[in-house]
């Protein structure tokens, strides 16, 4: 009998692990967060990481997926569908104007990752950004989002799901980073900046004054890579380079301004 208990109660802690069932048990995160290795049970529709009952198709500001190779968006099928659902949440500071970028490495075909700023009971809704990937011939792919400008004290959620079989989820949140809102005092004076830096795949850059010109340089002074006519907040693709340090300089109404970024 204590042998049929103990074993009854290692089952129910290994469901509880995966199990979130509703918005509420969204994982709290905070600048820096990373989480390797999480992987869910599967079996789909009877699977204790399947739970959501409503879900937007994501066409905000388009993530990013490495195994398509572009922005992209999310998929409704990848929450509603028969898979796995796995959820977290942030809630920025009390300054308006922080920016979060979120980033996941998959090892299961057919993942989606999204950023909303509802999630009630089993719903989620208000689509922020969001990437899915396809089959991919690699063991691993990249999926993420930006989500710029939110408001103070503002809880927004990521979404981790698959809507293929084997219906599990498999990956390693291996980027969270939170990029503080500008103070009241400091918004006149506000620069241009770059971010994440280190990065892997899209460079974020923030506060531009004016329409400009992006260049990017290796330290050998060769250019490579350039964007014309970018103005407010806008994302650039940088997956292609090669890691290493380069030079990316932002050049508007004839003043450049440069930046050095790692990328991984």
């Amino acid at each position: 009998m204590r042998k049929i208990t103990l074993s009854l109660l290692l089952f129910i802690v290994g469901i509880a692990s995966y199990g979130q069932y509703s918005c509420e048990n969204a994982i709290p995160i905070s600048n820096g967060f990373t989480s390797m290795g999480i992987l869910t049970p599967g079996g789909g529709s009877s699977s204790p990481g399947s739970w959501v009952t409503s879900a937007p198709n994501c066409q905000g500001t388009g993530g990013y997926s490495s195994t398509l190779s572009f922005n992209t968006t999310c998929f409704d099928d990848v929450f509603i569908s028969s898979g796995d659902d796995y959820m977290f949440k942030y809630t920025s500071g009390s300054t308006p104007g922080e920016s979060v970028y979120f980033k996941i490495l998959i090892r299961t075909d057919y993942m989606g990752l999204m950023a909303f700023s509802d999630c009630t009971g089993t719903a989620i809704s208000g689509c922020l950004s969001g990437a899915y990937s396809g089959s991919f011939n690699s063991p691993t792919g990249i999926l993420s989002v930006t989500v710029p400008n939110l408001a103070a004290n503002q809880t927004i959620y990521f979404g981790v799901g698959i809507w293929a079989d084997p219906k599990v989820l498999d990956f390693d949140v291996i980027e969270f980073t939170v990029t503080p809102a500008l103070g009241t005092a400091d918004f006149d004076k506000a620069k241009t900046a770059v971010f994440p830096n280190p990065v892997n795949d899209i460079l974020n850059i923030s506060n531009l004054k004016d329409v400009s010109d992006l260049t990017i340089f290796n330290l050998l002074g060769q250019e490579v890579l350039s964007e014309k006519g970018i103005d407010a907040a806008k994302q650039v693709n940088v997956s292609s380079l090669t890691a290493g340090t380069y030079l990316v300089k932002i050049s508007s109404n004839g003043k450049t301004e440069t930046f050095k970024v790692v990328k991984n």
